[in-house]
């Protein structure tokens, strides 16, 4: 049987927004060793949108590198009073062309846009592992990963950053 070389796809925006809305915050550090503990992850990108406006956040990515994240930082667009990174473009770039290295992908996302790759990925016979929020992840996504979903707020208690006096993403 051949190894199981996993990587791991980290949509932040989904995850760190998803946290906030259940009301607590992700610790980075913990989801890192928690990939690398329950998938033996073997790489892990973490997608990003920065604001060159936010100097906390160079600080965060300083931080992310430091514990083993592969960075894919894309700056935000502003529109009007809206901002966004479109950073899906990345990561399923990311998943396309270093399919040849894994054979199991752990993806943390509940965006449905995913669904086409993630059918033309399990045709290629590769395993695909959905981390997300239950609340807010496609119906479509969790009846394609079935048995694969893990719901985030399940795991609330391994990921989990506790309260300090400084803020961040």
């Amino acid at each position: 049987m051949p190894k199981v070389i996993t990587y791991a796809f980290i949509d932040a925006s989904n995850i760190i927004y998803g946290a906030r809305a259940e009301r607590w915050y992700i610790d980075q550090k913990k989801l890192f060793d928690y990939l690398r503990k329950k998938f033996n992850t073997s790489k892990t990108f973490f997608y990003f949108g920065k604001d060159d406006k936010n100097s906390k956040q160079a600080k965060f990515l300083k931080k992310l590198e430091s514990f083993g994240y592969t960075l894919r930082v894309k700056q935000i667009k502003r529109y009007g009073l809206r901002q966004k990174a479109n950073c899906d473009v990345d990561l399923t770039m990311d998943m396309l062309l270093l399919k040849v290295e894994y054979n199991r992908a752990i993806v943390l996302t509940g965006d449905g846009d995913f669904l086409p790759l993630f059918v033309y990925l399990k045709k290629q016979k590769k395993e695909i592992i959905i981390l997300a929020f239950a609340k807010r992840t496609a119906r479509e996504l969790k009846k394609f990963a079935g048995g694969n979903f893990i719901g985030l707020s399940d795991e609330r208690y391994f990921l989990e950053r506790k309260a300090s006096k400084k803020g961040g993403p």
